[in-house]
This record gives structure tokens, C-alpha cells and sequence, in this order.
């Protein structure tokens, strides 16, 4: 048994394994679920909403073997946030109660709901860091869709731009800077979505818009067309 009342005022048990419990801050309250297994524990962590049911949901989905080297991506039942999906992330990709308990970090697993799109599954801890610090609001279960998006771009015009490993962008960033685009005949963007496929936009001329799919397919369309084409590709209506 982890002792949760020496580092949490109020601790409230399931009886059927699961711990809740909260975290005051300034600004919001940190929810917890734990759950403790013979090899590994598993946390959620939310700060938009208290729902102890769907934590369970979520926390009961992960399979009885998780890896220590990358994200775990795992089917869970339908719910009111519109989440198809779960992703355990070892000990080393996170912070979560650290300092708090005395864990194995290791094993302990923070698992968070995500829309499809958000994660490939197959993420560096670096990778997701920066996704989870400047993309996707991880403990939001209440948040829209925010797709994993590398992009590789170069604006002439503008001097906006990425090395050629890309970068990852907000979908509203993306679109920005698509708009951007427009009439920059020497410009090009290159869009990698989470499955790893590769879209690329150019704009010969102005309020013209050329979208290339598989390096060789290439699609003339106006703006609005090749947003449709984006949120399509970008996945947010992937379950």
C-alpha cells in the first residue's frame, strides 16, 4: 500500500484498487486517480475536470504490459470527451507526483486520453515534452483535437521558416502561415501528419494553391479547399 495521506490531505479509495486524489494550486486543482499494480502504477492527472469514472475508464483500458522505452497506445470505451484512445507514458517522460511518493518512476505510468491524431505512439521523451509543453494541453480532458503536426517551411518573402528537420506547429499556426504563403512563388511548406505521411502546399501564384500528395500528386485548389484538405489530412476526425 503507497502511503497517499502522508503526501495528499484526503485520499478517497474506489475499494476496487483506485485512488483519487487532489493537488490545490493558485490557479486550478490537479486531479489524480492511481492506480497500483504487483509491477507497475499507473496515474491519470486532470486539471479541467473532476470525473473519477472516466479516470477509472481509462486507467482499466491499459494492457497488462507496458513498455519502458516508448508510448503505449491503447483503445478505451466511448465518453462524453470524444477521446478514442489512451497513451501510457513510462516514468521517464514525465513529472507526475514526483517528489510526492516513493515510486519505482520508472513503472509508474502517466496515462492520458488522447484524440487519434495528437500522438504516433511512437514519440521520444523529447519529443513528447515539446508536444505535451507546447502543442497538445494534456491534462485538458475537456479540449478540442490538437494534431501532431511537423512542418518543414521556407517564406522568402516573410523570412519565416525551419531547419529541414521541421518543426512541430499549432493547427492555428499552420493555417497562419499557409496564409502567409499565398503568392510566394519560391516558397513551400512540407506537413508530416502523426501516421508519418507528407503532404506538401506551394502557391504559384496569388489566391492559387498547389497540394502534392505522395511527392508526385499534385492538386490545384483555392484556400478553402486546401484547409478542408489539411483537416483531413491532419487526422481530427480519425477515430
Amino acid at each position: 500500500m503507497i502511503d497517499l495521506l502522508g503526501a495528499f490531505t484526503t485520499v478517497e479509495e474506489s475499494g476496487n484498487g483506485h485512488y483519487f486524489f487532489q493537488h490545490s494550486l493558485p490557479k486550478n486543482v490537479i486531479q489524480y486517480c492511481l492506480k497500483s499494480l504487483p509491477a507497475m502504477d499507473l496515474v491519470t492527472v486532470c486539471d479541467d475536470v473532476v470525473d473519477t469514472d472516466f479516470a477509472t475508464v481509462v486507467l482499466n483500458h491499459a494492457p497488462p504490459t507496458l513498455s519502458l522505452l516508448q508510448p503505449t497506445v491503447f483503445k478505451i470505451a466511448d465518453n462524453n470527451y470524444g477521446f478514442s484512445y489512451a497513451m501510457a507514458v513510462p516514468g521517464n517522460y514525465h513529472s507526475s507526483l514526483k517528489g510526492a511518493l516513493d515510486l519505482d518512476r520508472e513503472k509508474l505510468y502517466l496515462c492520458i486520453p488522447i484524440h487519434r491524431c495528437e500522438f504516433s505512439g511512437k514519440e521520444s521523451e523529447a519529443e513528447f515534452k515539446e508536444a505535451m509543453n507546447r502543442v497538445v494541453p494534456v491534462f485538458k480532458w475537456k479540449r478540442d483535437a490538437h494534431p501532431k503536426l511537423k512542418v518543414y517551411f521556407d517564406n522568402p518573402d516573410s523570412g519565416a521558416g525551419t531547419c529541414e528537420d521541421g518543426a512541430l506547429l499549432k493547427y492555428s499556426v499552420l493555417l497562419s502561415e499557409i496564409q502567409n504563403l499565398n503568392g510566394v512563388v519560391n516558397g513551400f511548406m512540407e506537413i508530416t501528419n502523426y501516421k508519418g505521411e507528407v503532404v506538401e502546399v506551394l502557391s504559384p501564384a496569388l489566391d492559387n494553391f498547389t497540394l502534392i500528395r505522395n511527392r508526385s500528386e499534385e492538386e490545384a485548389m483555392n484556400f478553402p479547399d486546401l484547409i478542408n484538405q489539411i483537416l483531413a489530412f491532419a487526422g481530427v476526425w480519425d477515430k
